[in-house]
C-alpha cells in the first residue's frame, strides 16, 4: 500500500485552484450531529495563537495529474469537509454588509474556485444530500429539508455566526485557516483507498457496521479489477436510495439473517458478513485471506453462542448485545443444519444485495404499492416488529404469493403482539424469524402457522397479561394500535379512524397522566379526591392500562370539577369513534373499578382478534431448507 500523506492547513487544503474533491454517490448521507458542530466550534475557539490543532485525516483516492481540474474522490472525510464548507459559507453570510470583502472572496474561493475563467464547487456531492446541499449553500432551502441533519447544520452555523461580534468572527476564521491543520493521506489504488478507511479512526462518527461493510465490498471489488469496481459504486449507490430513511445497520443484519437463516449478533455482523462474501462470491476464492474467513468462522458453524435475556415489549434495541439468553429448543420444525451458502458472480452477489435493500426499503416504510400490504407493514412498524423484517423480505424476493403474504402478515402482528405483551425474549423471536428464512416461499403458510402456533403464549397468559399490561410513553404507538384494531373489528368504524394514523387522532388517557399536581388539578378537575382514598398509589398501577386508554380527535374542552369524569363525558359523547362514543352511557363513573372492569373486558377481546394460527399440514413436502 502506498500511501502519500500530506500535512495541509485549511487554507492549504481549499486553496489550491485545480483540485476538487468529490463525494461519491456511494458514501452515507451527511449525518453530524449539534454534538460534532459544537466540539469543531469550541477547538477552534480555544486554540491560542501559535498553536494547531488537528482536524483529522481524509482519505483520497487520486487519479494522474491534469492541467484542469483534478478530482479527488473522497474515500474518507466526506462528513469533515461537508461540515467546513457550511461553516465557511454561513461566515461569508455573516459577513455581508460589514466591510471585509477581501474576507468574503477568499472564502468565496475556498469554496468555488476559478480556473480558465470558470468557478467550480470546490467540494462536489454526487451523494442524494446534492440537491440539498446547492440549495442551502445558495440559501434557498426547501421546507421539509431532505436531509434534516444537514438542513440543522446550517441552522446551528447560522445562529452561531450572528451572535459573534465582526472582529471576533474574523479573528475565528483566521484560526480556521491557518491553526487548524488536516493529515491527506492520498492513494492511487482503489483496493487500497478503502482498505485504509477502514483502519483509521475519526474524530467525528465512529465507524459503523455499514461503514466496514461497504469499504470491505468495494475494496475487494478494485482488486478483481476496475469494472467490478464500477459496478460495485454504482450498486452501493442504488442500495443507499433504496435504504434513505432506514437503518442501514439493521438492513445488513436482517439480510444476513435471511441468508444465513439463523440470529446475527451485533458484534459478529461485520465478520458474519466477509464470511459470507468469501463464501457467496466465486471470484473471492483468489483472494488471499480466503481461508482466514472460510476455516472456522462463525458464519459456518452449526450452533449458535449463548445470548443474554432480553424482553420483548419493553423499550429494547433489537441490536443490543445478548449474551446469556438461552436459545429456544430445537423441533421438527425448526432449522437443525446451517444452510448452504452457493457461491455466484460478484454481480450476481451485488444484484441480489441491492434488491434485498430495495425490499426492504419497501417494508420498513410500508411503501410496497400493494395498499393491502403496506396497511399491514404500518401496524408492525407499529408494534415495533423490527425482528421479522428480515423474513419478510426473503418472502418478497423469493415470490411470495400475494395472498400467501397477506395471511402470513396478519399472522405476524399476531404473534409478535402477543409474545410483547408477555414479554417474551427477544432473542428467541430473532432465531424463530431467522430459521423461518429457510421455509418454500412457494408454500409458506404451513410452516409459518405451525412454528407461530408453537412459540405463542397460551391464551389464558396474553389475557392476563394484556389485562395488566402498561402502555408507557414509549409504547403508545403500540396502544394506539391495539385501540384501532379493537375500533375496526368491533364496531366496523373507518370514518373518522383511520389505521394509518391521522395526525388529530391520539391516545386518550381516561384518568390522565398526571392527577396530582396544582396545574393539573387546576386544568383537568380535582382526580385525587374523585377516586378516593389512596388514589395516588393505585394511580401508578392503573393509569397506562388498556382499559383507561381511549381514541379521541382535537382537544377535550373540559371544565375543572370535582367530578372531572362528568366534564369528559360531554366531549366523549361527541366523537365518531365508537370505542370512545359509548364510554359515558357503559360507565356513569369511572375509577380505579372501572379500568380494571374494561381492561379485562378488552383483553378478552384481544384474544379473539389476535389468535394463535392452527396447525396445518403442507401439499409439499418441503419444509423448512
Amino acid at each position: 500500500m502506498q500511501i502519500t500523506p500530506t500535512t495541509l492547513t485549511i487554507a492549504q487544503l481549499l486553496g489550491s485552484r485545480n483540485e476538487q474533491y468529490c463525494v461519491p454517490a456511494y458514501q452515507r448521507r451527511y449525518s453530524w450531529r449539534e454534538k460534532q458542530l459544537k466540539d469543531l466550534i469550541t477547538d477552534i475557539e480555544q486554540l491560542e495563537e501559535k498553536n494547531k490543532h488537528l482536524l483529522g485525516t481524509i482519505v483520497c483516492l487520486v487519479g494522474p495529474h491534469t492541467g484542469n481540474i483534478n478530482e479527488l474522490e473522497l474515500v474518507d472525510g466526506q462528513q469533515r469537509l461537508t461540515t467546513l464548507s457550511i461553516l465557511l459559507r454561513c461566515i461569508a453570510q455573516a459577513l455581508k454588509n460589514k466591510d471585509q470583502e477581501n474576507t468574503i472572496r477568499r472564502i468565496e474561493d475556498y469554496l468555488n474556485p476559478e480556473i480558465k475563467k470558470e468557478r467550480f464547487p470546490k467540494i462536489r456531492l454526487d451523494s442524494i444530500d446534492q440537491m440539498d446541499f446547492v440549495r442551502l449553500l445558495e440559501e434557498q432551502p426547501t421546507d421539509p429539508p431532505d436531509n434534516e441533519h444537514l438542513a440543522a447544520a446550517f441552522t446551528f452555523f447560522q445562529e452561531w455566526v450572528v451572535a459573534q461580534e465582526t472582529g471576533m468572527l474574523v479573528g475565528f476564521l483566521e484560526k480556521l485557516e491557518n491553526n487548524c491543520i488536516v493529515i491527506r493521506l492520498e492513494i492511487n489504488a482503489a483496493k487500497d483507498a478503502f482498505k485504509l478507511f477502514e483502519i483509521i479512526n475519526n474524530r467525528g462518527l465512529r465507524l459503523s457496521p455499514t461503514d466496514i461493510i461497504k469499504n470491505f465490498v468495494l475494496g475487494n471489488a478494485a482488486r478483481f479489477n476496475a469494472k467490478q469496481l464500477e459496478t460495485a459504486r454504482k450498486n452501493w449507490s442504488d442500495l443507499v436510495k433504496h435504504l434513505d430513511g432506514s437503518n442501514f445497520d439493521h438492513f445488513f443484519r436482517q439480510f444476513l439473517c435471511s441468508k444465513l437463516k439463523r440470529r446475527i449478533r451485533s458484534s459478529q455482523m461485520v465478520v458474519d458478513f466477509k464470511t459470507f462474501f468469501m463464501l457467496g462470491v466465486r471470484e473471492a476464492k483468489n483472494l488471499p485471506e480466503y481461508t482466514r474467513y472460510t476455516e472456522g468462522s462463525p458464519a459456518t458453524k452449526d450452533t449458535i453462542e449463548d445470548e443474554e435475556e432480553f424482553v420483548e415489549g419493553e423499550d429494547n434495541d433489537w441490536d443490543g448485545e445478548d449474551e446469556n439468553s438461552e436459545e429456544p429448543a430445537k423441533t421438527e420444525n425448526s432449522v437443525t443444519k446451517r444452510p448452504g451458502i452457493k457461491a455466484c458472480a460478484f454481480t450476481s452477489f451485488l444484484k441480489d444485495l441491492v434488491k434485498c435493500a430495495k425490499t426492504y426499503g419497501e417494508i420498513v416504510h410500508a411503501k410496497t404499492g400493494n395498499a393491502k400490504f403496506d396497511s399491514h407493514l404500518f401496524n408492525l412498524r407499529m408494534i415495533d416488529s423490527r425482528p421479522s423484517y428480515g423474513f419478510l423480505m426473503a418472502l418478497r424476493v423469493g415470490n411470495c404469493e400475494e395472498k400467501d403474504f397477506i395471511s402470513i402478515l396478519g399472522m405476524t402482528e399476531a404473534f409478535v403482539l402477543r409474545r410483547h405483551i408477555c414479554k417474551a425474549r427477544s432473542s428467541e423471536i430473532e432465531t424463530v424469524f431467522a430459521r423461518l428464512c429457510g421455509i418454500d416461499p412457494s408454500d409458506p403458510i404451513p410452516e409459518v402457522t405451525n412454528v407461530f402456533k408453537e412459540y405463542s403464549p397460551s391464551n389464558d397468559k396474553f389475557r392476563s397479561d394484556f389485562s395488566s399490561f402498561a402502555f408507557t410513553a414509549n409504547l403508545i404507538d403500540r396502544a394506539r394500535y391495539c385501540l384501532e384494531q379493537f375500533e375496526l373489528k368491533k364496531h366496523r368504524n373507518t370514518g373518522e379512524l383511520k389505521v394509518s394514523g391521522a395526525g388529530e387522532v391520539h391516545v386518550e388517557h381516561i384518568i390522565p397522566k398526571k392527577i396530582k399536581t396544582q396545574k393539573a388539578k387546576r386544568e383537568l378537575g380535582d382526580w385525587p379526591a374523585y377516586l378516593g382514598s389512596g388514589s395516588e398509589d393505585d394511580h401508578v398501577k392503573y393509569v397506562h392500562r388498556i382499559g383507561n386508554l381511549t381514541l379521541f380527535a382535537g382537544n377535550l374542552n373540559i371544565q375543572a370539577s370535582n367530578n372531572p369524569y362528568e366534564s369528559k363525558k360531554e366531549q366523549y359523547k361527541k366523537s365518531a369513534i365508537r370505542l370512545t362514543k359509548i364510554l359515558p352511557d357503559k360507565y356513569a363513573n369511572f375509577r380505579f373499578k372501572q379500568v380494571q372492569e374494561r381492561s379485562d373486558e378488552l383483553a378478552k377481546l384481544a384474544v379473539k382478534i389476535w389468535p394463535i394460527p392452527k396447525r396445518q399440514r403442507s401439499t409439499k413436502r418441503r419444509g423448512l431448507r
